[in-house]
């Protein structure tokens, strides 16, 4: 349990992390902070929440077909889709922690 003073940051109680997997994923990143802000951070809040989330299935869901999993590494991961704004998409790939 971690003791909280004034003024400390609260950290969320099950953080997922999220990293760029390239350098073009990065820019992209950057581009939607830029020109959606609020709808990046909704799109933050959800994927680090339940990156697995079917409620909302327009917005958020896993592809497809052969697009529906990606390797990483050695690793094959799930891949999913988050749609930011009506241009802009997240494709991401959730590895579980053990």
């Amino acid at each position: 349990m971690t003791r909280l003073k004034r003024g400390d940051e609260i950290p969320r109680p099950k953080p997922w992390r999220v990293l760029p997997h390239s350098t073009e994923a990065a820019r992209g990143w950057a581009e939607l902070e830029r020109q959606a802000l609020d709808a990046l951070d909704r799109a933050w809040v959800d994927l680090t929440a339940e990156p697995r989330s079917v409620r909302n299935p327009a917005r958020q869901h896993r592809l497809k077909a052969m697009l529906g999993s990606v390797k990483v590494g050695s690793v094959e991961l799930e891949q999913w889709q988050y749609e930011v704004t009506s241009s802009g998409r997240l494709w991401y790939a959730i590895a579980d922690r053990e």
